[in-house]
């Protein structure tokens, strides 16, 4: 690329909705694979994804300068998005290759600064976009995109200090090293947090541990499976998954339409037995002996709101409504968020799979003294009082087959619910259904 400024043909992209883009010509294609996307992945060059996101948002065309950074250039380019309905499409008007310091004072500063034993780059939404040294170990292309916060959890054991870095994630903070223990191997890991306006950045040192260089780690087999098989099997299924997408969506090119059919029945197949490793996971680690939440001081309302949002989209294609609380209404508690929402989450699914085509969720909180409820009732069949027990038993389904459940679901967001302090519920819903209370503590 050229180094002046105007641009004899405008460069093109389309990026959709959920930010992964879909087209690109040869020159942002290959700035984009060189912050670490892959084709048809998530745009990881925050500048452009923001402004896409943001045109997409507003329905509005927007036209602004950037400046984009990576290891072999300094640009600055003159972008113009217009949005479509799913599709924001973006022109680079110009591109500069701005003067960068000199080498010297370059190899000065970096002389300066500590080395790592490998760094994760997360974009200004935390999502991952660039890996190198121990920290890409365990990584696959489909965990490019994802949100950062959910790739360490899925990497490292569960801890007060992987707690401690997703929070200070979250609020957009940097933290001092944390030792973490990686999943698939067992090695032990000092993580770092570096935070900035445009990215976030995980630096990882190895930390000798005492008898390292004896045999490996005996494993107790009630652990085997989230320690070493879950990991095992979540990456082959993220690249099924990806790869049947890229298919199913005809990214590479048009295809008959019975086999973009195939490629989906691909997809939900993966994504159900991706569901069931995430549910042996969790069932593997709630009935341990030594399970334990954190506990975060949480906002009920903030939380129903995000997962209607997370489902609006499946809600929408059974045409069902799910209610929310009111913005001004506000419930406090006391439980750790990541457990919280996957409950909720469980049980708006769980609402929406049962339910009737065109009918309402609703979901509605109450504070009191000692304790917070939120409860989401649906309009379905309802559950008959001698089944309201046996529904929170492992592996119980009522006799239900075909619909891509585990039957686990309950059983873990009753052991998770009981964990923090708290209980889930089953009643009737005013409207007829069925109606799931979560009970958490508030002090």
């Amino acid at each position: 690329m050229s180094s002046g400024s105007q641009l004899s043909r405008p460069i093109l992209a389309e990026i959709d909705s959920d930010g992964r883009l879909v087209r690109a010509d040869e020159a942002l294609a290959r700035l984009h694979q060189r912050a670490g996307g892959i084709q048809g992945g998530m745009l990881v060059i925050p500048a452009l994804a923001s402004l896409a996101g943001l045109a997409l948002r507003l329905q509005m065309r927007l036209s602004r300068a950037v400046r984009v950074a990576d290891e072999a250039e300094l640009l600055e380019l003159w972008v113009e998005v217009t949005p479509e309905a799913q599709l924001a499409k973006l022109s680079i008007i110009s591109w500069q290759v701005l003067p960068s310091a000199s080498k010297s004072t370059n190899s000065a500063a970096a002389a300066a600064l500590p080395k790592y034993a490998g760094v994760l780059k997360l974009d200004a939404a935390l999502r991952l976009i660039k890996a190198s040294g121990v920290a890409a170990q365990g990584l696959a292309p489909v965990d490019f995109g994802r949100d950062g916060r959910e790739v360490l959890q899925a990497l490292f054991e569960k801890s007060d200090g992987l707690s401690c870095l997703v929070d200070a994630m979250s609020e957009g903070m940097g933290i001092s090293s944390r030792p973490l223990k990686r999943i698939f191997d067992g090695r032990l890991l000092a993580v770092a947090g570096e935070a900035d306006p445009e990215k976030y950045e995980l630096l990882f040192d190895p930390i000798a541990e005492a008898g390292s260089s004896g045999p490996a780690e005996n494993i107790a087999p009630e652990v085997m499976f989230g320690k070493h098989l879950a990991p095992a099997l979540r990456q082959p299924l993220g690249r099924i998954i990806a790869n049947a997408e890229t298919i199913g969506s005809e990214l590479q090119g048009p295809i008959r339409e019975n086999y973009a059919l195939y490629a989906r029945d691909i997809v939900n197949a993966a994504r159900h037995l991706s569901a069931l490793v995430d549910d042996l996971g969790d069932l593997e680690a709630v009935e341990r002996a030594d399970f334990k939440t954190a506990q975060d001081q949480i906002e009920l309302g903030d939380l129903a709101r995000r997962v209607a949002g997370l489902l609006a989209l499946k809600a929408a294609d059974h045409s069902i409504r799910v209610l929310t609380p009111a913005d001004t209404e506000k419930v406090p508690a006391v439980a750790e968020f990541r457990r919280t929402l996957q409950i909720m989450l469980n049980l708006v699914n769980n609402a929406i799979r049962y339910s009737p085509d065109g009918t309402e969720i609703n979901i509605k909180m109450v504070s009191g003294d000692k304790a917070a409820s939120i409860s989401v009732s649906d309009q379905g069949a309802g559950i008959r009082p001698e089944d309201r027990e046996k529904i929170f038993q492992k592996f119980e389904r009522l006799g239900r087959s075909g619909d891509g459940g585990s039957g686990l679901g309950l059983y873990i967001s009753r052991k998770l619910a009981r964990a923090m302090g708290g209980d889930l519920l089953v009643d009737d819903a005013e409207t007829g259904g069925a109606k799931f209370t979560l009970r958490l503590p508030n002090y």
